[in-house]
């Protein structure tokens, strides 16, 4: 993108609209009457079901491609704006409905004072399409953690473990994101409890 031609307050405006859209298509995405009305609609009038996973995972990898341009070829914006903080909350978010998909509750979502036994049941077919759809949106998420500079890691290293640990043990559509995750252990967590 050429920063140079935009201003701040353009900045702002985009940002505002990429948000809008991704947090839209999540809510359209989460709306289950309104799925369940679209199916109907589509099968009545023989058409495909809507790619609704794929228009919310479209908004948010737009979103995360402009966040993360910005964080790192316009730094003084980037400082500014806490575009920092906001590319790692997104790709949390991210994390935490890849999590939702795979029947995995991020543990920081609920605290619980006596040890309860949890069932992991294997996932439907539905399940595990929507989890091949969400995987590339995923890897980049990883792929963007990955690249950000030791102490980036540090200051957010609260926010991120909890979900970086359950994506551990969740069922995943593809070894890569496997791979991607283990890169993470051993290059940025790794590092960080070796120095305790």
């Amino acid at each position: 993108m050429h920063w140079r031609s935009l201003s701040v307050n353009t900045v702002d405006v985009l940002l505002e609209i990429y948000s809008s859209i991704a947090l839209h298509s999540h809510q359209l995405n989460s709306e289950t009457t309104l799925q369940l009305k679209l199916q109907r609609a589509c099968s009545i009038l023989e058409m495909s079901d809507p790619p609704m996973v794929h228009f919310e995972n479209e908004s948010y990898q737009n979103y995360l491609n402009f966040l993360y341009d910005l964080f790192m070829n316009k730094p003084s914006l980037s400082t500014g704006k806490n575009i920092e903080g906001e590319l790692v909350s997104v790709c949390v978010r991210v994390l935490h409905m890849y999590l939702d998909c795979a029947g995995l509750k991020c543990m920081t979502q609920k605290v619980v004072s006596k040890p309860m036994v949890h069932w992991v049941l294997p996932l439907g077919s539905a399940k595990k399409e929507e989890l091949a759809a969400r995987t590339p949106l995923v890897l980049s998420v990883l792929q963007i953690l990955a690249s950000l500079e030791r102490d980036s890691f540090r200051k957010h290293i609260s926010q991120l473990f909890p979900p970086l640990v359950d994506l551990v043990r969740s069922e995943h559509s593809s070894r890569e994101v496997q791979r991607v995750l283990s890169n993470i252990f051993q290059s940025c967590i790794g590092p960080m409890i070796m120095r305790l």
